[in-house]
């Protein structure tokens, strides 16, 4: 069943630079997740070699956001540069990780990336295609005055779990989290709202439904196993 397995560090680069997170402890199969923001709208962010671009960009006031993901073919993954076309204003990017998701295609069964720019931070929900799909909420904020999310919530499931939250003081401050919850049957979750415990001026965040591996019913496979081969004699029978 898709989990979270971990969360890389939140890296910021000032306007001269470019920034390339680092992927955390991952396994082949794991499915990484980059968001990356920038605080100019008319910068634009390279897909990362070998990635996949999932949504993005998006914007709010001041704040511009892509997300890219990766299944890892191994578990030493090269660390991706999120190259924005301008060296003009603070970027920033974190990697986290996902195991446990179907292993070939995509692994989402519904995202969107949505952006907000008042405290609390409210994102367009998913709908789920099966029952205990992992829900999972990434996002990456303007500011680090909150140390700490109050909730987060939505219509179903109704409350989710901290997997993840970090801030970073480059630049003009930025704040990186992941939260998570299974929803028990498929259907939607309702608008995602996150409460932070300040305020928190603007934000990019991904709302995903992650795909498990296909089950196999073992009665069938048992009874695969005990078909009989036909006796030699019945061929000649009739």
């Amino acid at each position: 069943m898709a989990a979270w397995q971990a969360s890389g560090t939140l890296l910021g680069a000032l306007t001269t630079a470019d920034v390339t997170p680092v992927i955390p402890t991952h396994a082949a199969d794991d499915i990484l997740i980059c968001i990356t923001a920038n605080r100019v709208l008319t910068n634009t962010c390279s897909t990362p070699s070998g990635w996949t671009l999932l949504h993005g960009p998006i914007d709010v006031t001041g704040w511009r956001t892509y997300v890219f993901w990766l299944r890892a073919a191994s578990g030493a993954e090269t660390n991706p540069l999120c190259d924005w076309t301008a060296t003009s204003a603070d970027k920033y990017a974190q990697i986290h990780t996902i195991r446990g998701a179907i292993t070939s295609g995509s692994p989402f069964a519904a995202s969107i990336l949505s952006a907000d720019l008042t405290d609390t931070i409210a994102s367009t929900g998913v709908t789920s295609s099966e029952a205990n799909q992992l829900v999972a909420v990434v996002g990456v904020g303007s500011d680090n005055a909150s140390a700490s999310m109050v909730s987060v919530v939505a219509t179903d499931p109704s409350s989710f779990t901290q997997r993840h939250f970090s801030t970073i003081p480059t630049g003009l401050d930025a704040t990186g989290w992941f939260f998570d919850a299974t929803r028990s049957a498929a259907g939607a979750t309702g608008t995602v709202t996150q409460d932070f415990n300040s305020t928190m001026p603007a934000a990019g965040v991904l709302v995903a439904a992650i795909l498990d591996p296909v089950a196999i019913d073992p009665t069938f496979t048992l009874g695969l196993l005990n078909v009989q081969p036909p006796l030699i004699g019945d061929y000649y029978r009739g």
